[in-house]
């Protein structure tokens, strides 16, 4: 089985350690038995224009990254990519910051929605499951914008929001979204945007998957066929953990490979 992290994070990270280096990930790679790797750390537009967190030094982490694909060149094929948070909020900023590199692999997602703080923060306790409901269908009616971004290759933990639902001891139906999660589908197919599998959370959750089981079947039957795998690791001991998980769900449901991303184009590897 062909072990592919495709969403990891370093020093570079607002939310990471200062001594995450490359370095130290790749080497984690490598003990791990992976055999690619993909840095995504994060510039989340809306927190960089806003001043919500310290400024990203994109320059910088760019060229760490260069010099890790490089020096672990006959190891680990290591994919530089970012994770783009909230692009839709400032696309002017967004595209600027994108122009100025050329990243082999863009790794879009949604933490918050326009004038609501990273679901992170929020309070689900009490929360009515109306309001709950209309937070989810938000979160799709961004992400199907975030469609029309150019320059996007896939999108991280569609179901983020859940995540914190499930530390609060909740969970929702997600049924009453089964349109709106076809339409958005289908519209990533079209525009050959990879889904993530991302396994953050089985270390906690048993089963949880970010999107769900059901949703990740929905996509492939609709006839999508990239995906990446991703344990979101911000520290040198998750890299690759649980990945093999995320395989398996692939394989369970007929998927033969997953993406990974070198100058922006999807090489399959068999799994």
């Amino acid at each position: 089985m062909a072990l592919v992290d495709c969403h990891t994070h370093t020093r570079f990270s607002f939310d990471a350690s200062p001594d995450v280096t490359h370095e130290k990930m790749c080497e984690a790679a490598i003990a791990m038995g992976l055999s690619a790797i993909a840095f995504t750390d994060h510039y989340d537009v809306n927190g960089d224009v806003e001043g919500i967190y310290d400024p990203f030094s994109a320059d910088e982490a760019f060229s760490a990254a260069l010099e890790a694909k490089e020096k672990y060149r006959d190891r680990l094929r290591v994919s530089c990519g970012i994770e783009l948070g909230q692009a839709t909020e400032y696309p002017e900023a967004a595209r600027a910051f994108l122009d100025a590199h050329p990243y082999d692999f863009v790794l879009a997602s949604l933490h918050n929605l326009p004038a609501v703080p990273d679901f992170y923060y929020l309070r689900y306790d009490d929360m009515p499951d109306a309001l709950l409901h209309q937070l989810f269908e938000r979160t799709l009616d961004e992400t199907l914008r975030l469609c029309d971004f150019d320059g996007i290759h896939a999108f991280a933990h569609l179901t983020y929001m859940l995540r914190y639902l499930a530390n609060a001891g909740r969970s929702l139906d997600l049924s009453t979204h089964y349109d709106k999660c076809v339409l958005l589908f289908e519209t990533m197919i079209r525009k050959q945007i990879a889904l993530e599998i991302n396994v953050s959370m089985l270390h906690k959750i048993p089963d949880f998957f970010m999107p769900t089981k059901e949703l990740v079947a929905t996509y492939h039957d609709l006839g999508g066929t990239l995906f990446t795998v991703g344990s979101d690791a911000h520290a040198p001991d998750r890299v690759g953990v649980h990945v093999h998980d995320g395989i398996e769900l692939l394989r369970s449901i007929g998927v033969t490979s997953v993406a990974f991303y070198e100058n922006g184009i999807p090489e399959a590897i068999p799994i």
